[in-house]
């Protein structure tokens, strides 16, 4: 018998998002999933995808015979980098895909468009499980790559100071009304080829065989991705997070930097509670779980307005005991629809990068990452700054500033046990986007299968980098009704390891 929380937060709860199909519109791009052992060859992948699309009994619904052009975004594992640039390959690949429609249709003259990508893994197949290797593909006869040839977005990756990124355009969060745009920064590839990331757009056509050939290819630093359209109502978000205390009040912060805050009407340095409940973490972990290994915690923390605190009843929310009546794994379910609340209200979260110890002004000090848009340039940061300075008695923390009267609630990444892991819910088919966790100590970072997978109508990536959340407009349908006044875009930063966006 599974146990409880398996039974009734991951099948009631998120079953039912994860395998949503809200009709087969045919502006929703296809999808498929292939999954590889790292040893796999080019000839074996190939050939088990054409036997795969030959069982298939009719083209996905993305798939129509009109007169403009294809278009396909190609994600490979980095193991898998440089087999993107090899024309044989990458030409098998496109001609399994797009079967007979191409000879088909009445435009002879049109060909395929494609973006070709690296990722950090492909998404896990299980909710806590770890990246697998291969390739992800969205692909279809609608413009799912907007201004895949602008001059703007073209560029060399060999030099550039960060890794290029897609974004991914999709419905709103829950009880949000403007478009959500998620940003992914991709893999680091320097050791498979040479450049800082991968990402290139390319042109195939038929050539008077009959063959695909590529006809053009260059080098991007971003590209903008629509994968559906009317498929789904909303962006539905996974954060596996830990609630390690409640909401606490900031009394005294800037920007970036909190120095104190109040627990039970004192004014505590902010990193009191935290070096007190980290050791007893520890404590529970090693004694529930004998496998256990200690290790380096993340802490994040929920930045919150005050109203937000008493609409969602936060001062109620169940968080970490040192005898806990439950495991880790159960209580961040519990709270993941909270959490999924807090996105929607306009919440930003934000890693601790450092903290604790000092004296006197310095004492207690927490530094919160800034960062909450993956391009942000030293101008943004003393912009940033400069707001904060001016809005240092506004308590609205929609701005993602640090100001006294706002409320941080600490959270950390919960550990679950091998068995938890191995039971936790399955994960495809979706399209997902994810957060991989970023640890150089662990020797197997993704999962290789031991055999090739095709996943029909599935489709996800992953980053080490967090992925980073764009919603313009208001926030909740609530607010818009009451205020008519439209707030600038909602940006944050999801880097939690195993965080996911269900598109």
């Amino acid at each position: 018998m599974w146990p409880r929380f398996i039974n009734r937060q991951l099948v009631s709860s998120f079953r039912g998002v994860a395998a949503r199909h809200f009709g087969s519109q045919h502006s929703v791009a296809a999808k498929l999933t292939l999954t590889l052992p790292t040893k796999a060859s080019k000839q074996a992948v190939v050939d088990e995808l054409k036997l795969h699309r030959s069982k298939v009994p009719s083209q996905p619904s993305g798939i129509s015979n009109g007169t403009s052009d294809y278009e396909a975004a190609i994600f490979a594992s980095p193991d898998f980098a440089t087999w993107l640039e090899d024309e044989t390959f990458m030409s098998s690949i496109l001609e399994a895909l797009f079967e007979e429609n191409i000879d088909q249709r009445a435009n002879s003259r049109g060909g395929i468009n494609v973006l070709s990508a690296v990722a950090d893994g492909l998404t896990p197949k299980q909710l806590f499980g770890k990246p697998q290797t291969g390739f992800s593909v969205l692909y279809g006869s609608n413009p799912i790559l907007p201004d895949l040839w602008n001059d703007k977005e073209f560029g060399s990756n060999v030099d550039r100071d960060n890794e290029s990124s897609v974004s991914f355009i999709s419905r709103p969060l829950p009880g949000s009304i403007g478009q959500l745009e998620t940003t992914l920064p991709l893999a680091n590839t320097i050791f498979q080829n040479g450049r800082l990331s991968t990402l290139f757009a390319s042109k195939w056509q038929r050539s008077n065989n009959k063959s695909l050939t590529l006809n053009a290819m260059r080098e991007k630093i971003s590209q903008t991705i629509r994968p559906s359209i009317d498929r789904v109502d909303h962006t539905y978000p996974l954060l596996p997070l830990l609630p390690l205390t409640p909401p606490r009040k900031v009394v005294a912060g800037l920007g970036n930097i909190v120095r104190q805050v109040e627990i039970n009407g004192s004014a505590t340095p902010a990193s009191k509670e935290l070096e007190g409940l980290i050791p007893k973490v520890f404590d529970v972990r090693t004694k529930l779980d004998e496998s256990y290994t200690p290790r380096p915690i993340g802490v994040w923390c929920w930045v919150i307005p005050p109203n937000v605190v008493d609409e969602q009843s936060l001062s109620d929310l169940k968080v970490f005991r040192a005898e806990p009546t439950q495991s880790e794994a159960e209580l961040s379910l519990d709270v993941m629809p909270t959490f999924s609340k807090l996105l929607s209200s306009g919440c930003r979260l934000h890693k601790i990068l450092s903290g604790g110890g000092g004296w006197g002004a310095k004492q207690g000090l927490l530094s919160l990452d800034p960062q909450t848009n993956y391009y942000l340039s030293d101008q943004d940061d003393i912009e940033m700054f400069i707001k904060a300075f001016q809005e240092r008695d506004s308590p609205d923390s929609y701005e993602g500033l640090v100001t006294p009267g706002s409320y941080l609630m600490f959270c950390i990444e919960p550990h679950w046990t091998q068995k938890e892991a191995r039971l936790s819910q399955q994960l495809a088919p979706i399209t997902g986007l994810g957060v991989a966790p970023n640890n150089d100590e662990d020797a197997n970072p993704t999962n290789s299968p031991d055999k090739i997978e095709v996943i029909d109508d599935h489709f996800g990536i992953v980053s080490k980098s967090g992925i980073f959340l764009k919603s313009t407009n208001e926030f909740n349908l609530e607010s818009a009704r009451s205020d008519s006044t439209p707030r600038p875009p909602f940006t944050t930063k999801v880097d939690v390891p195993q965080a996911s966006l269900l598109l």
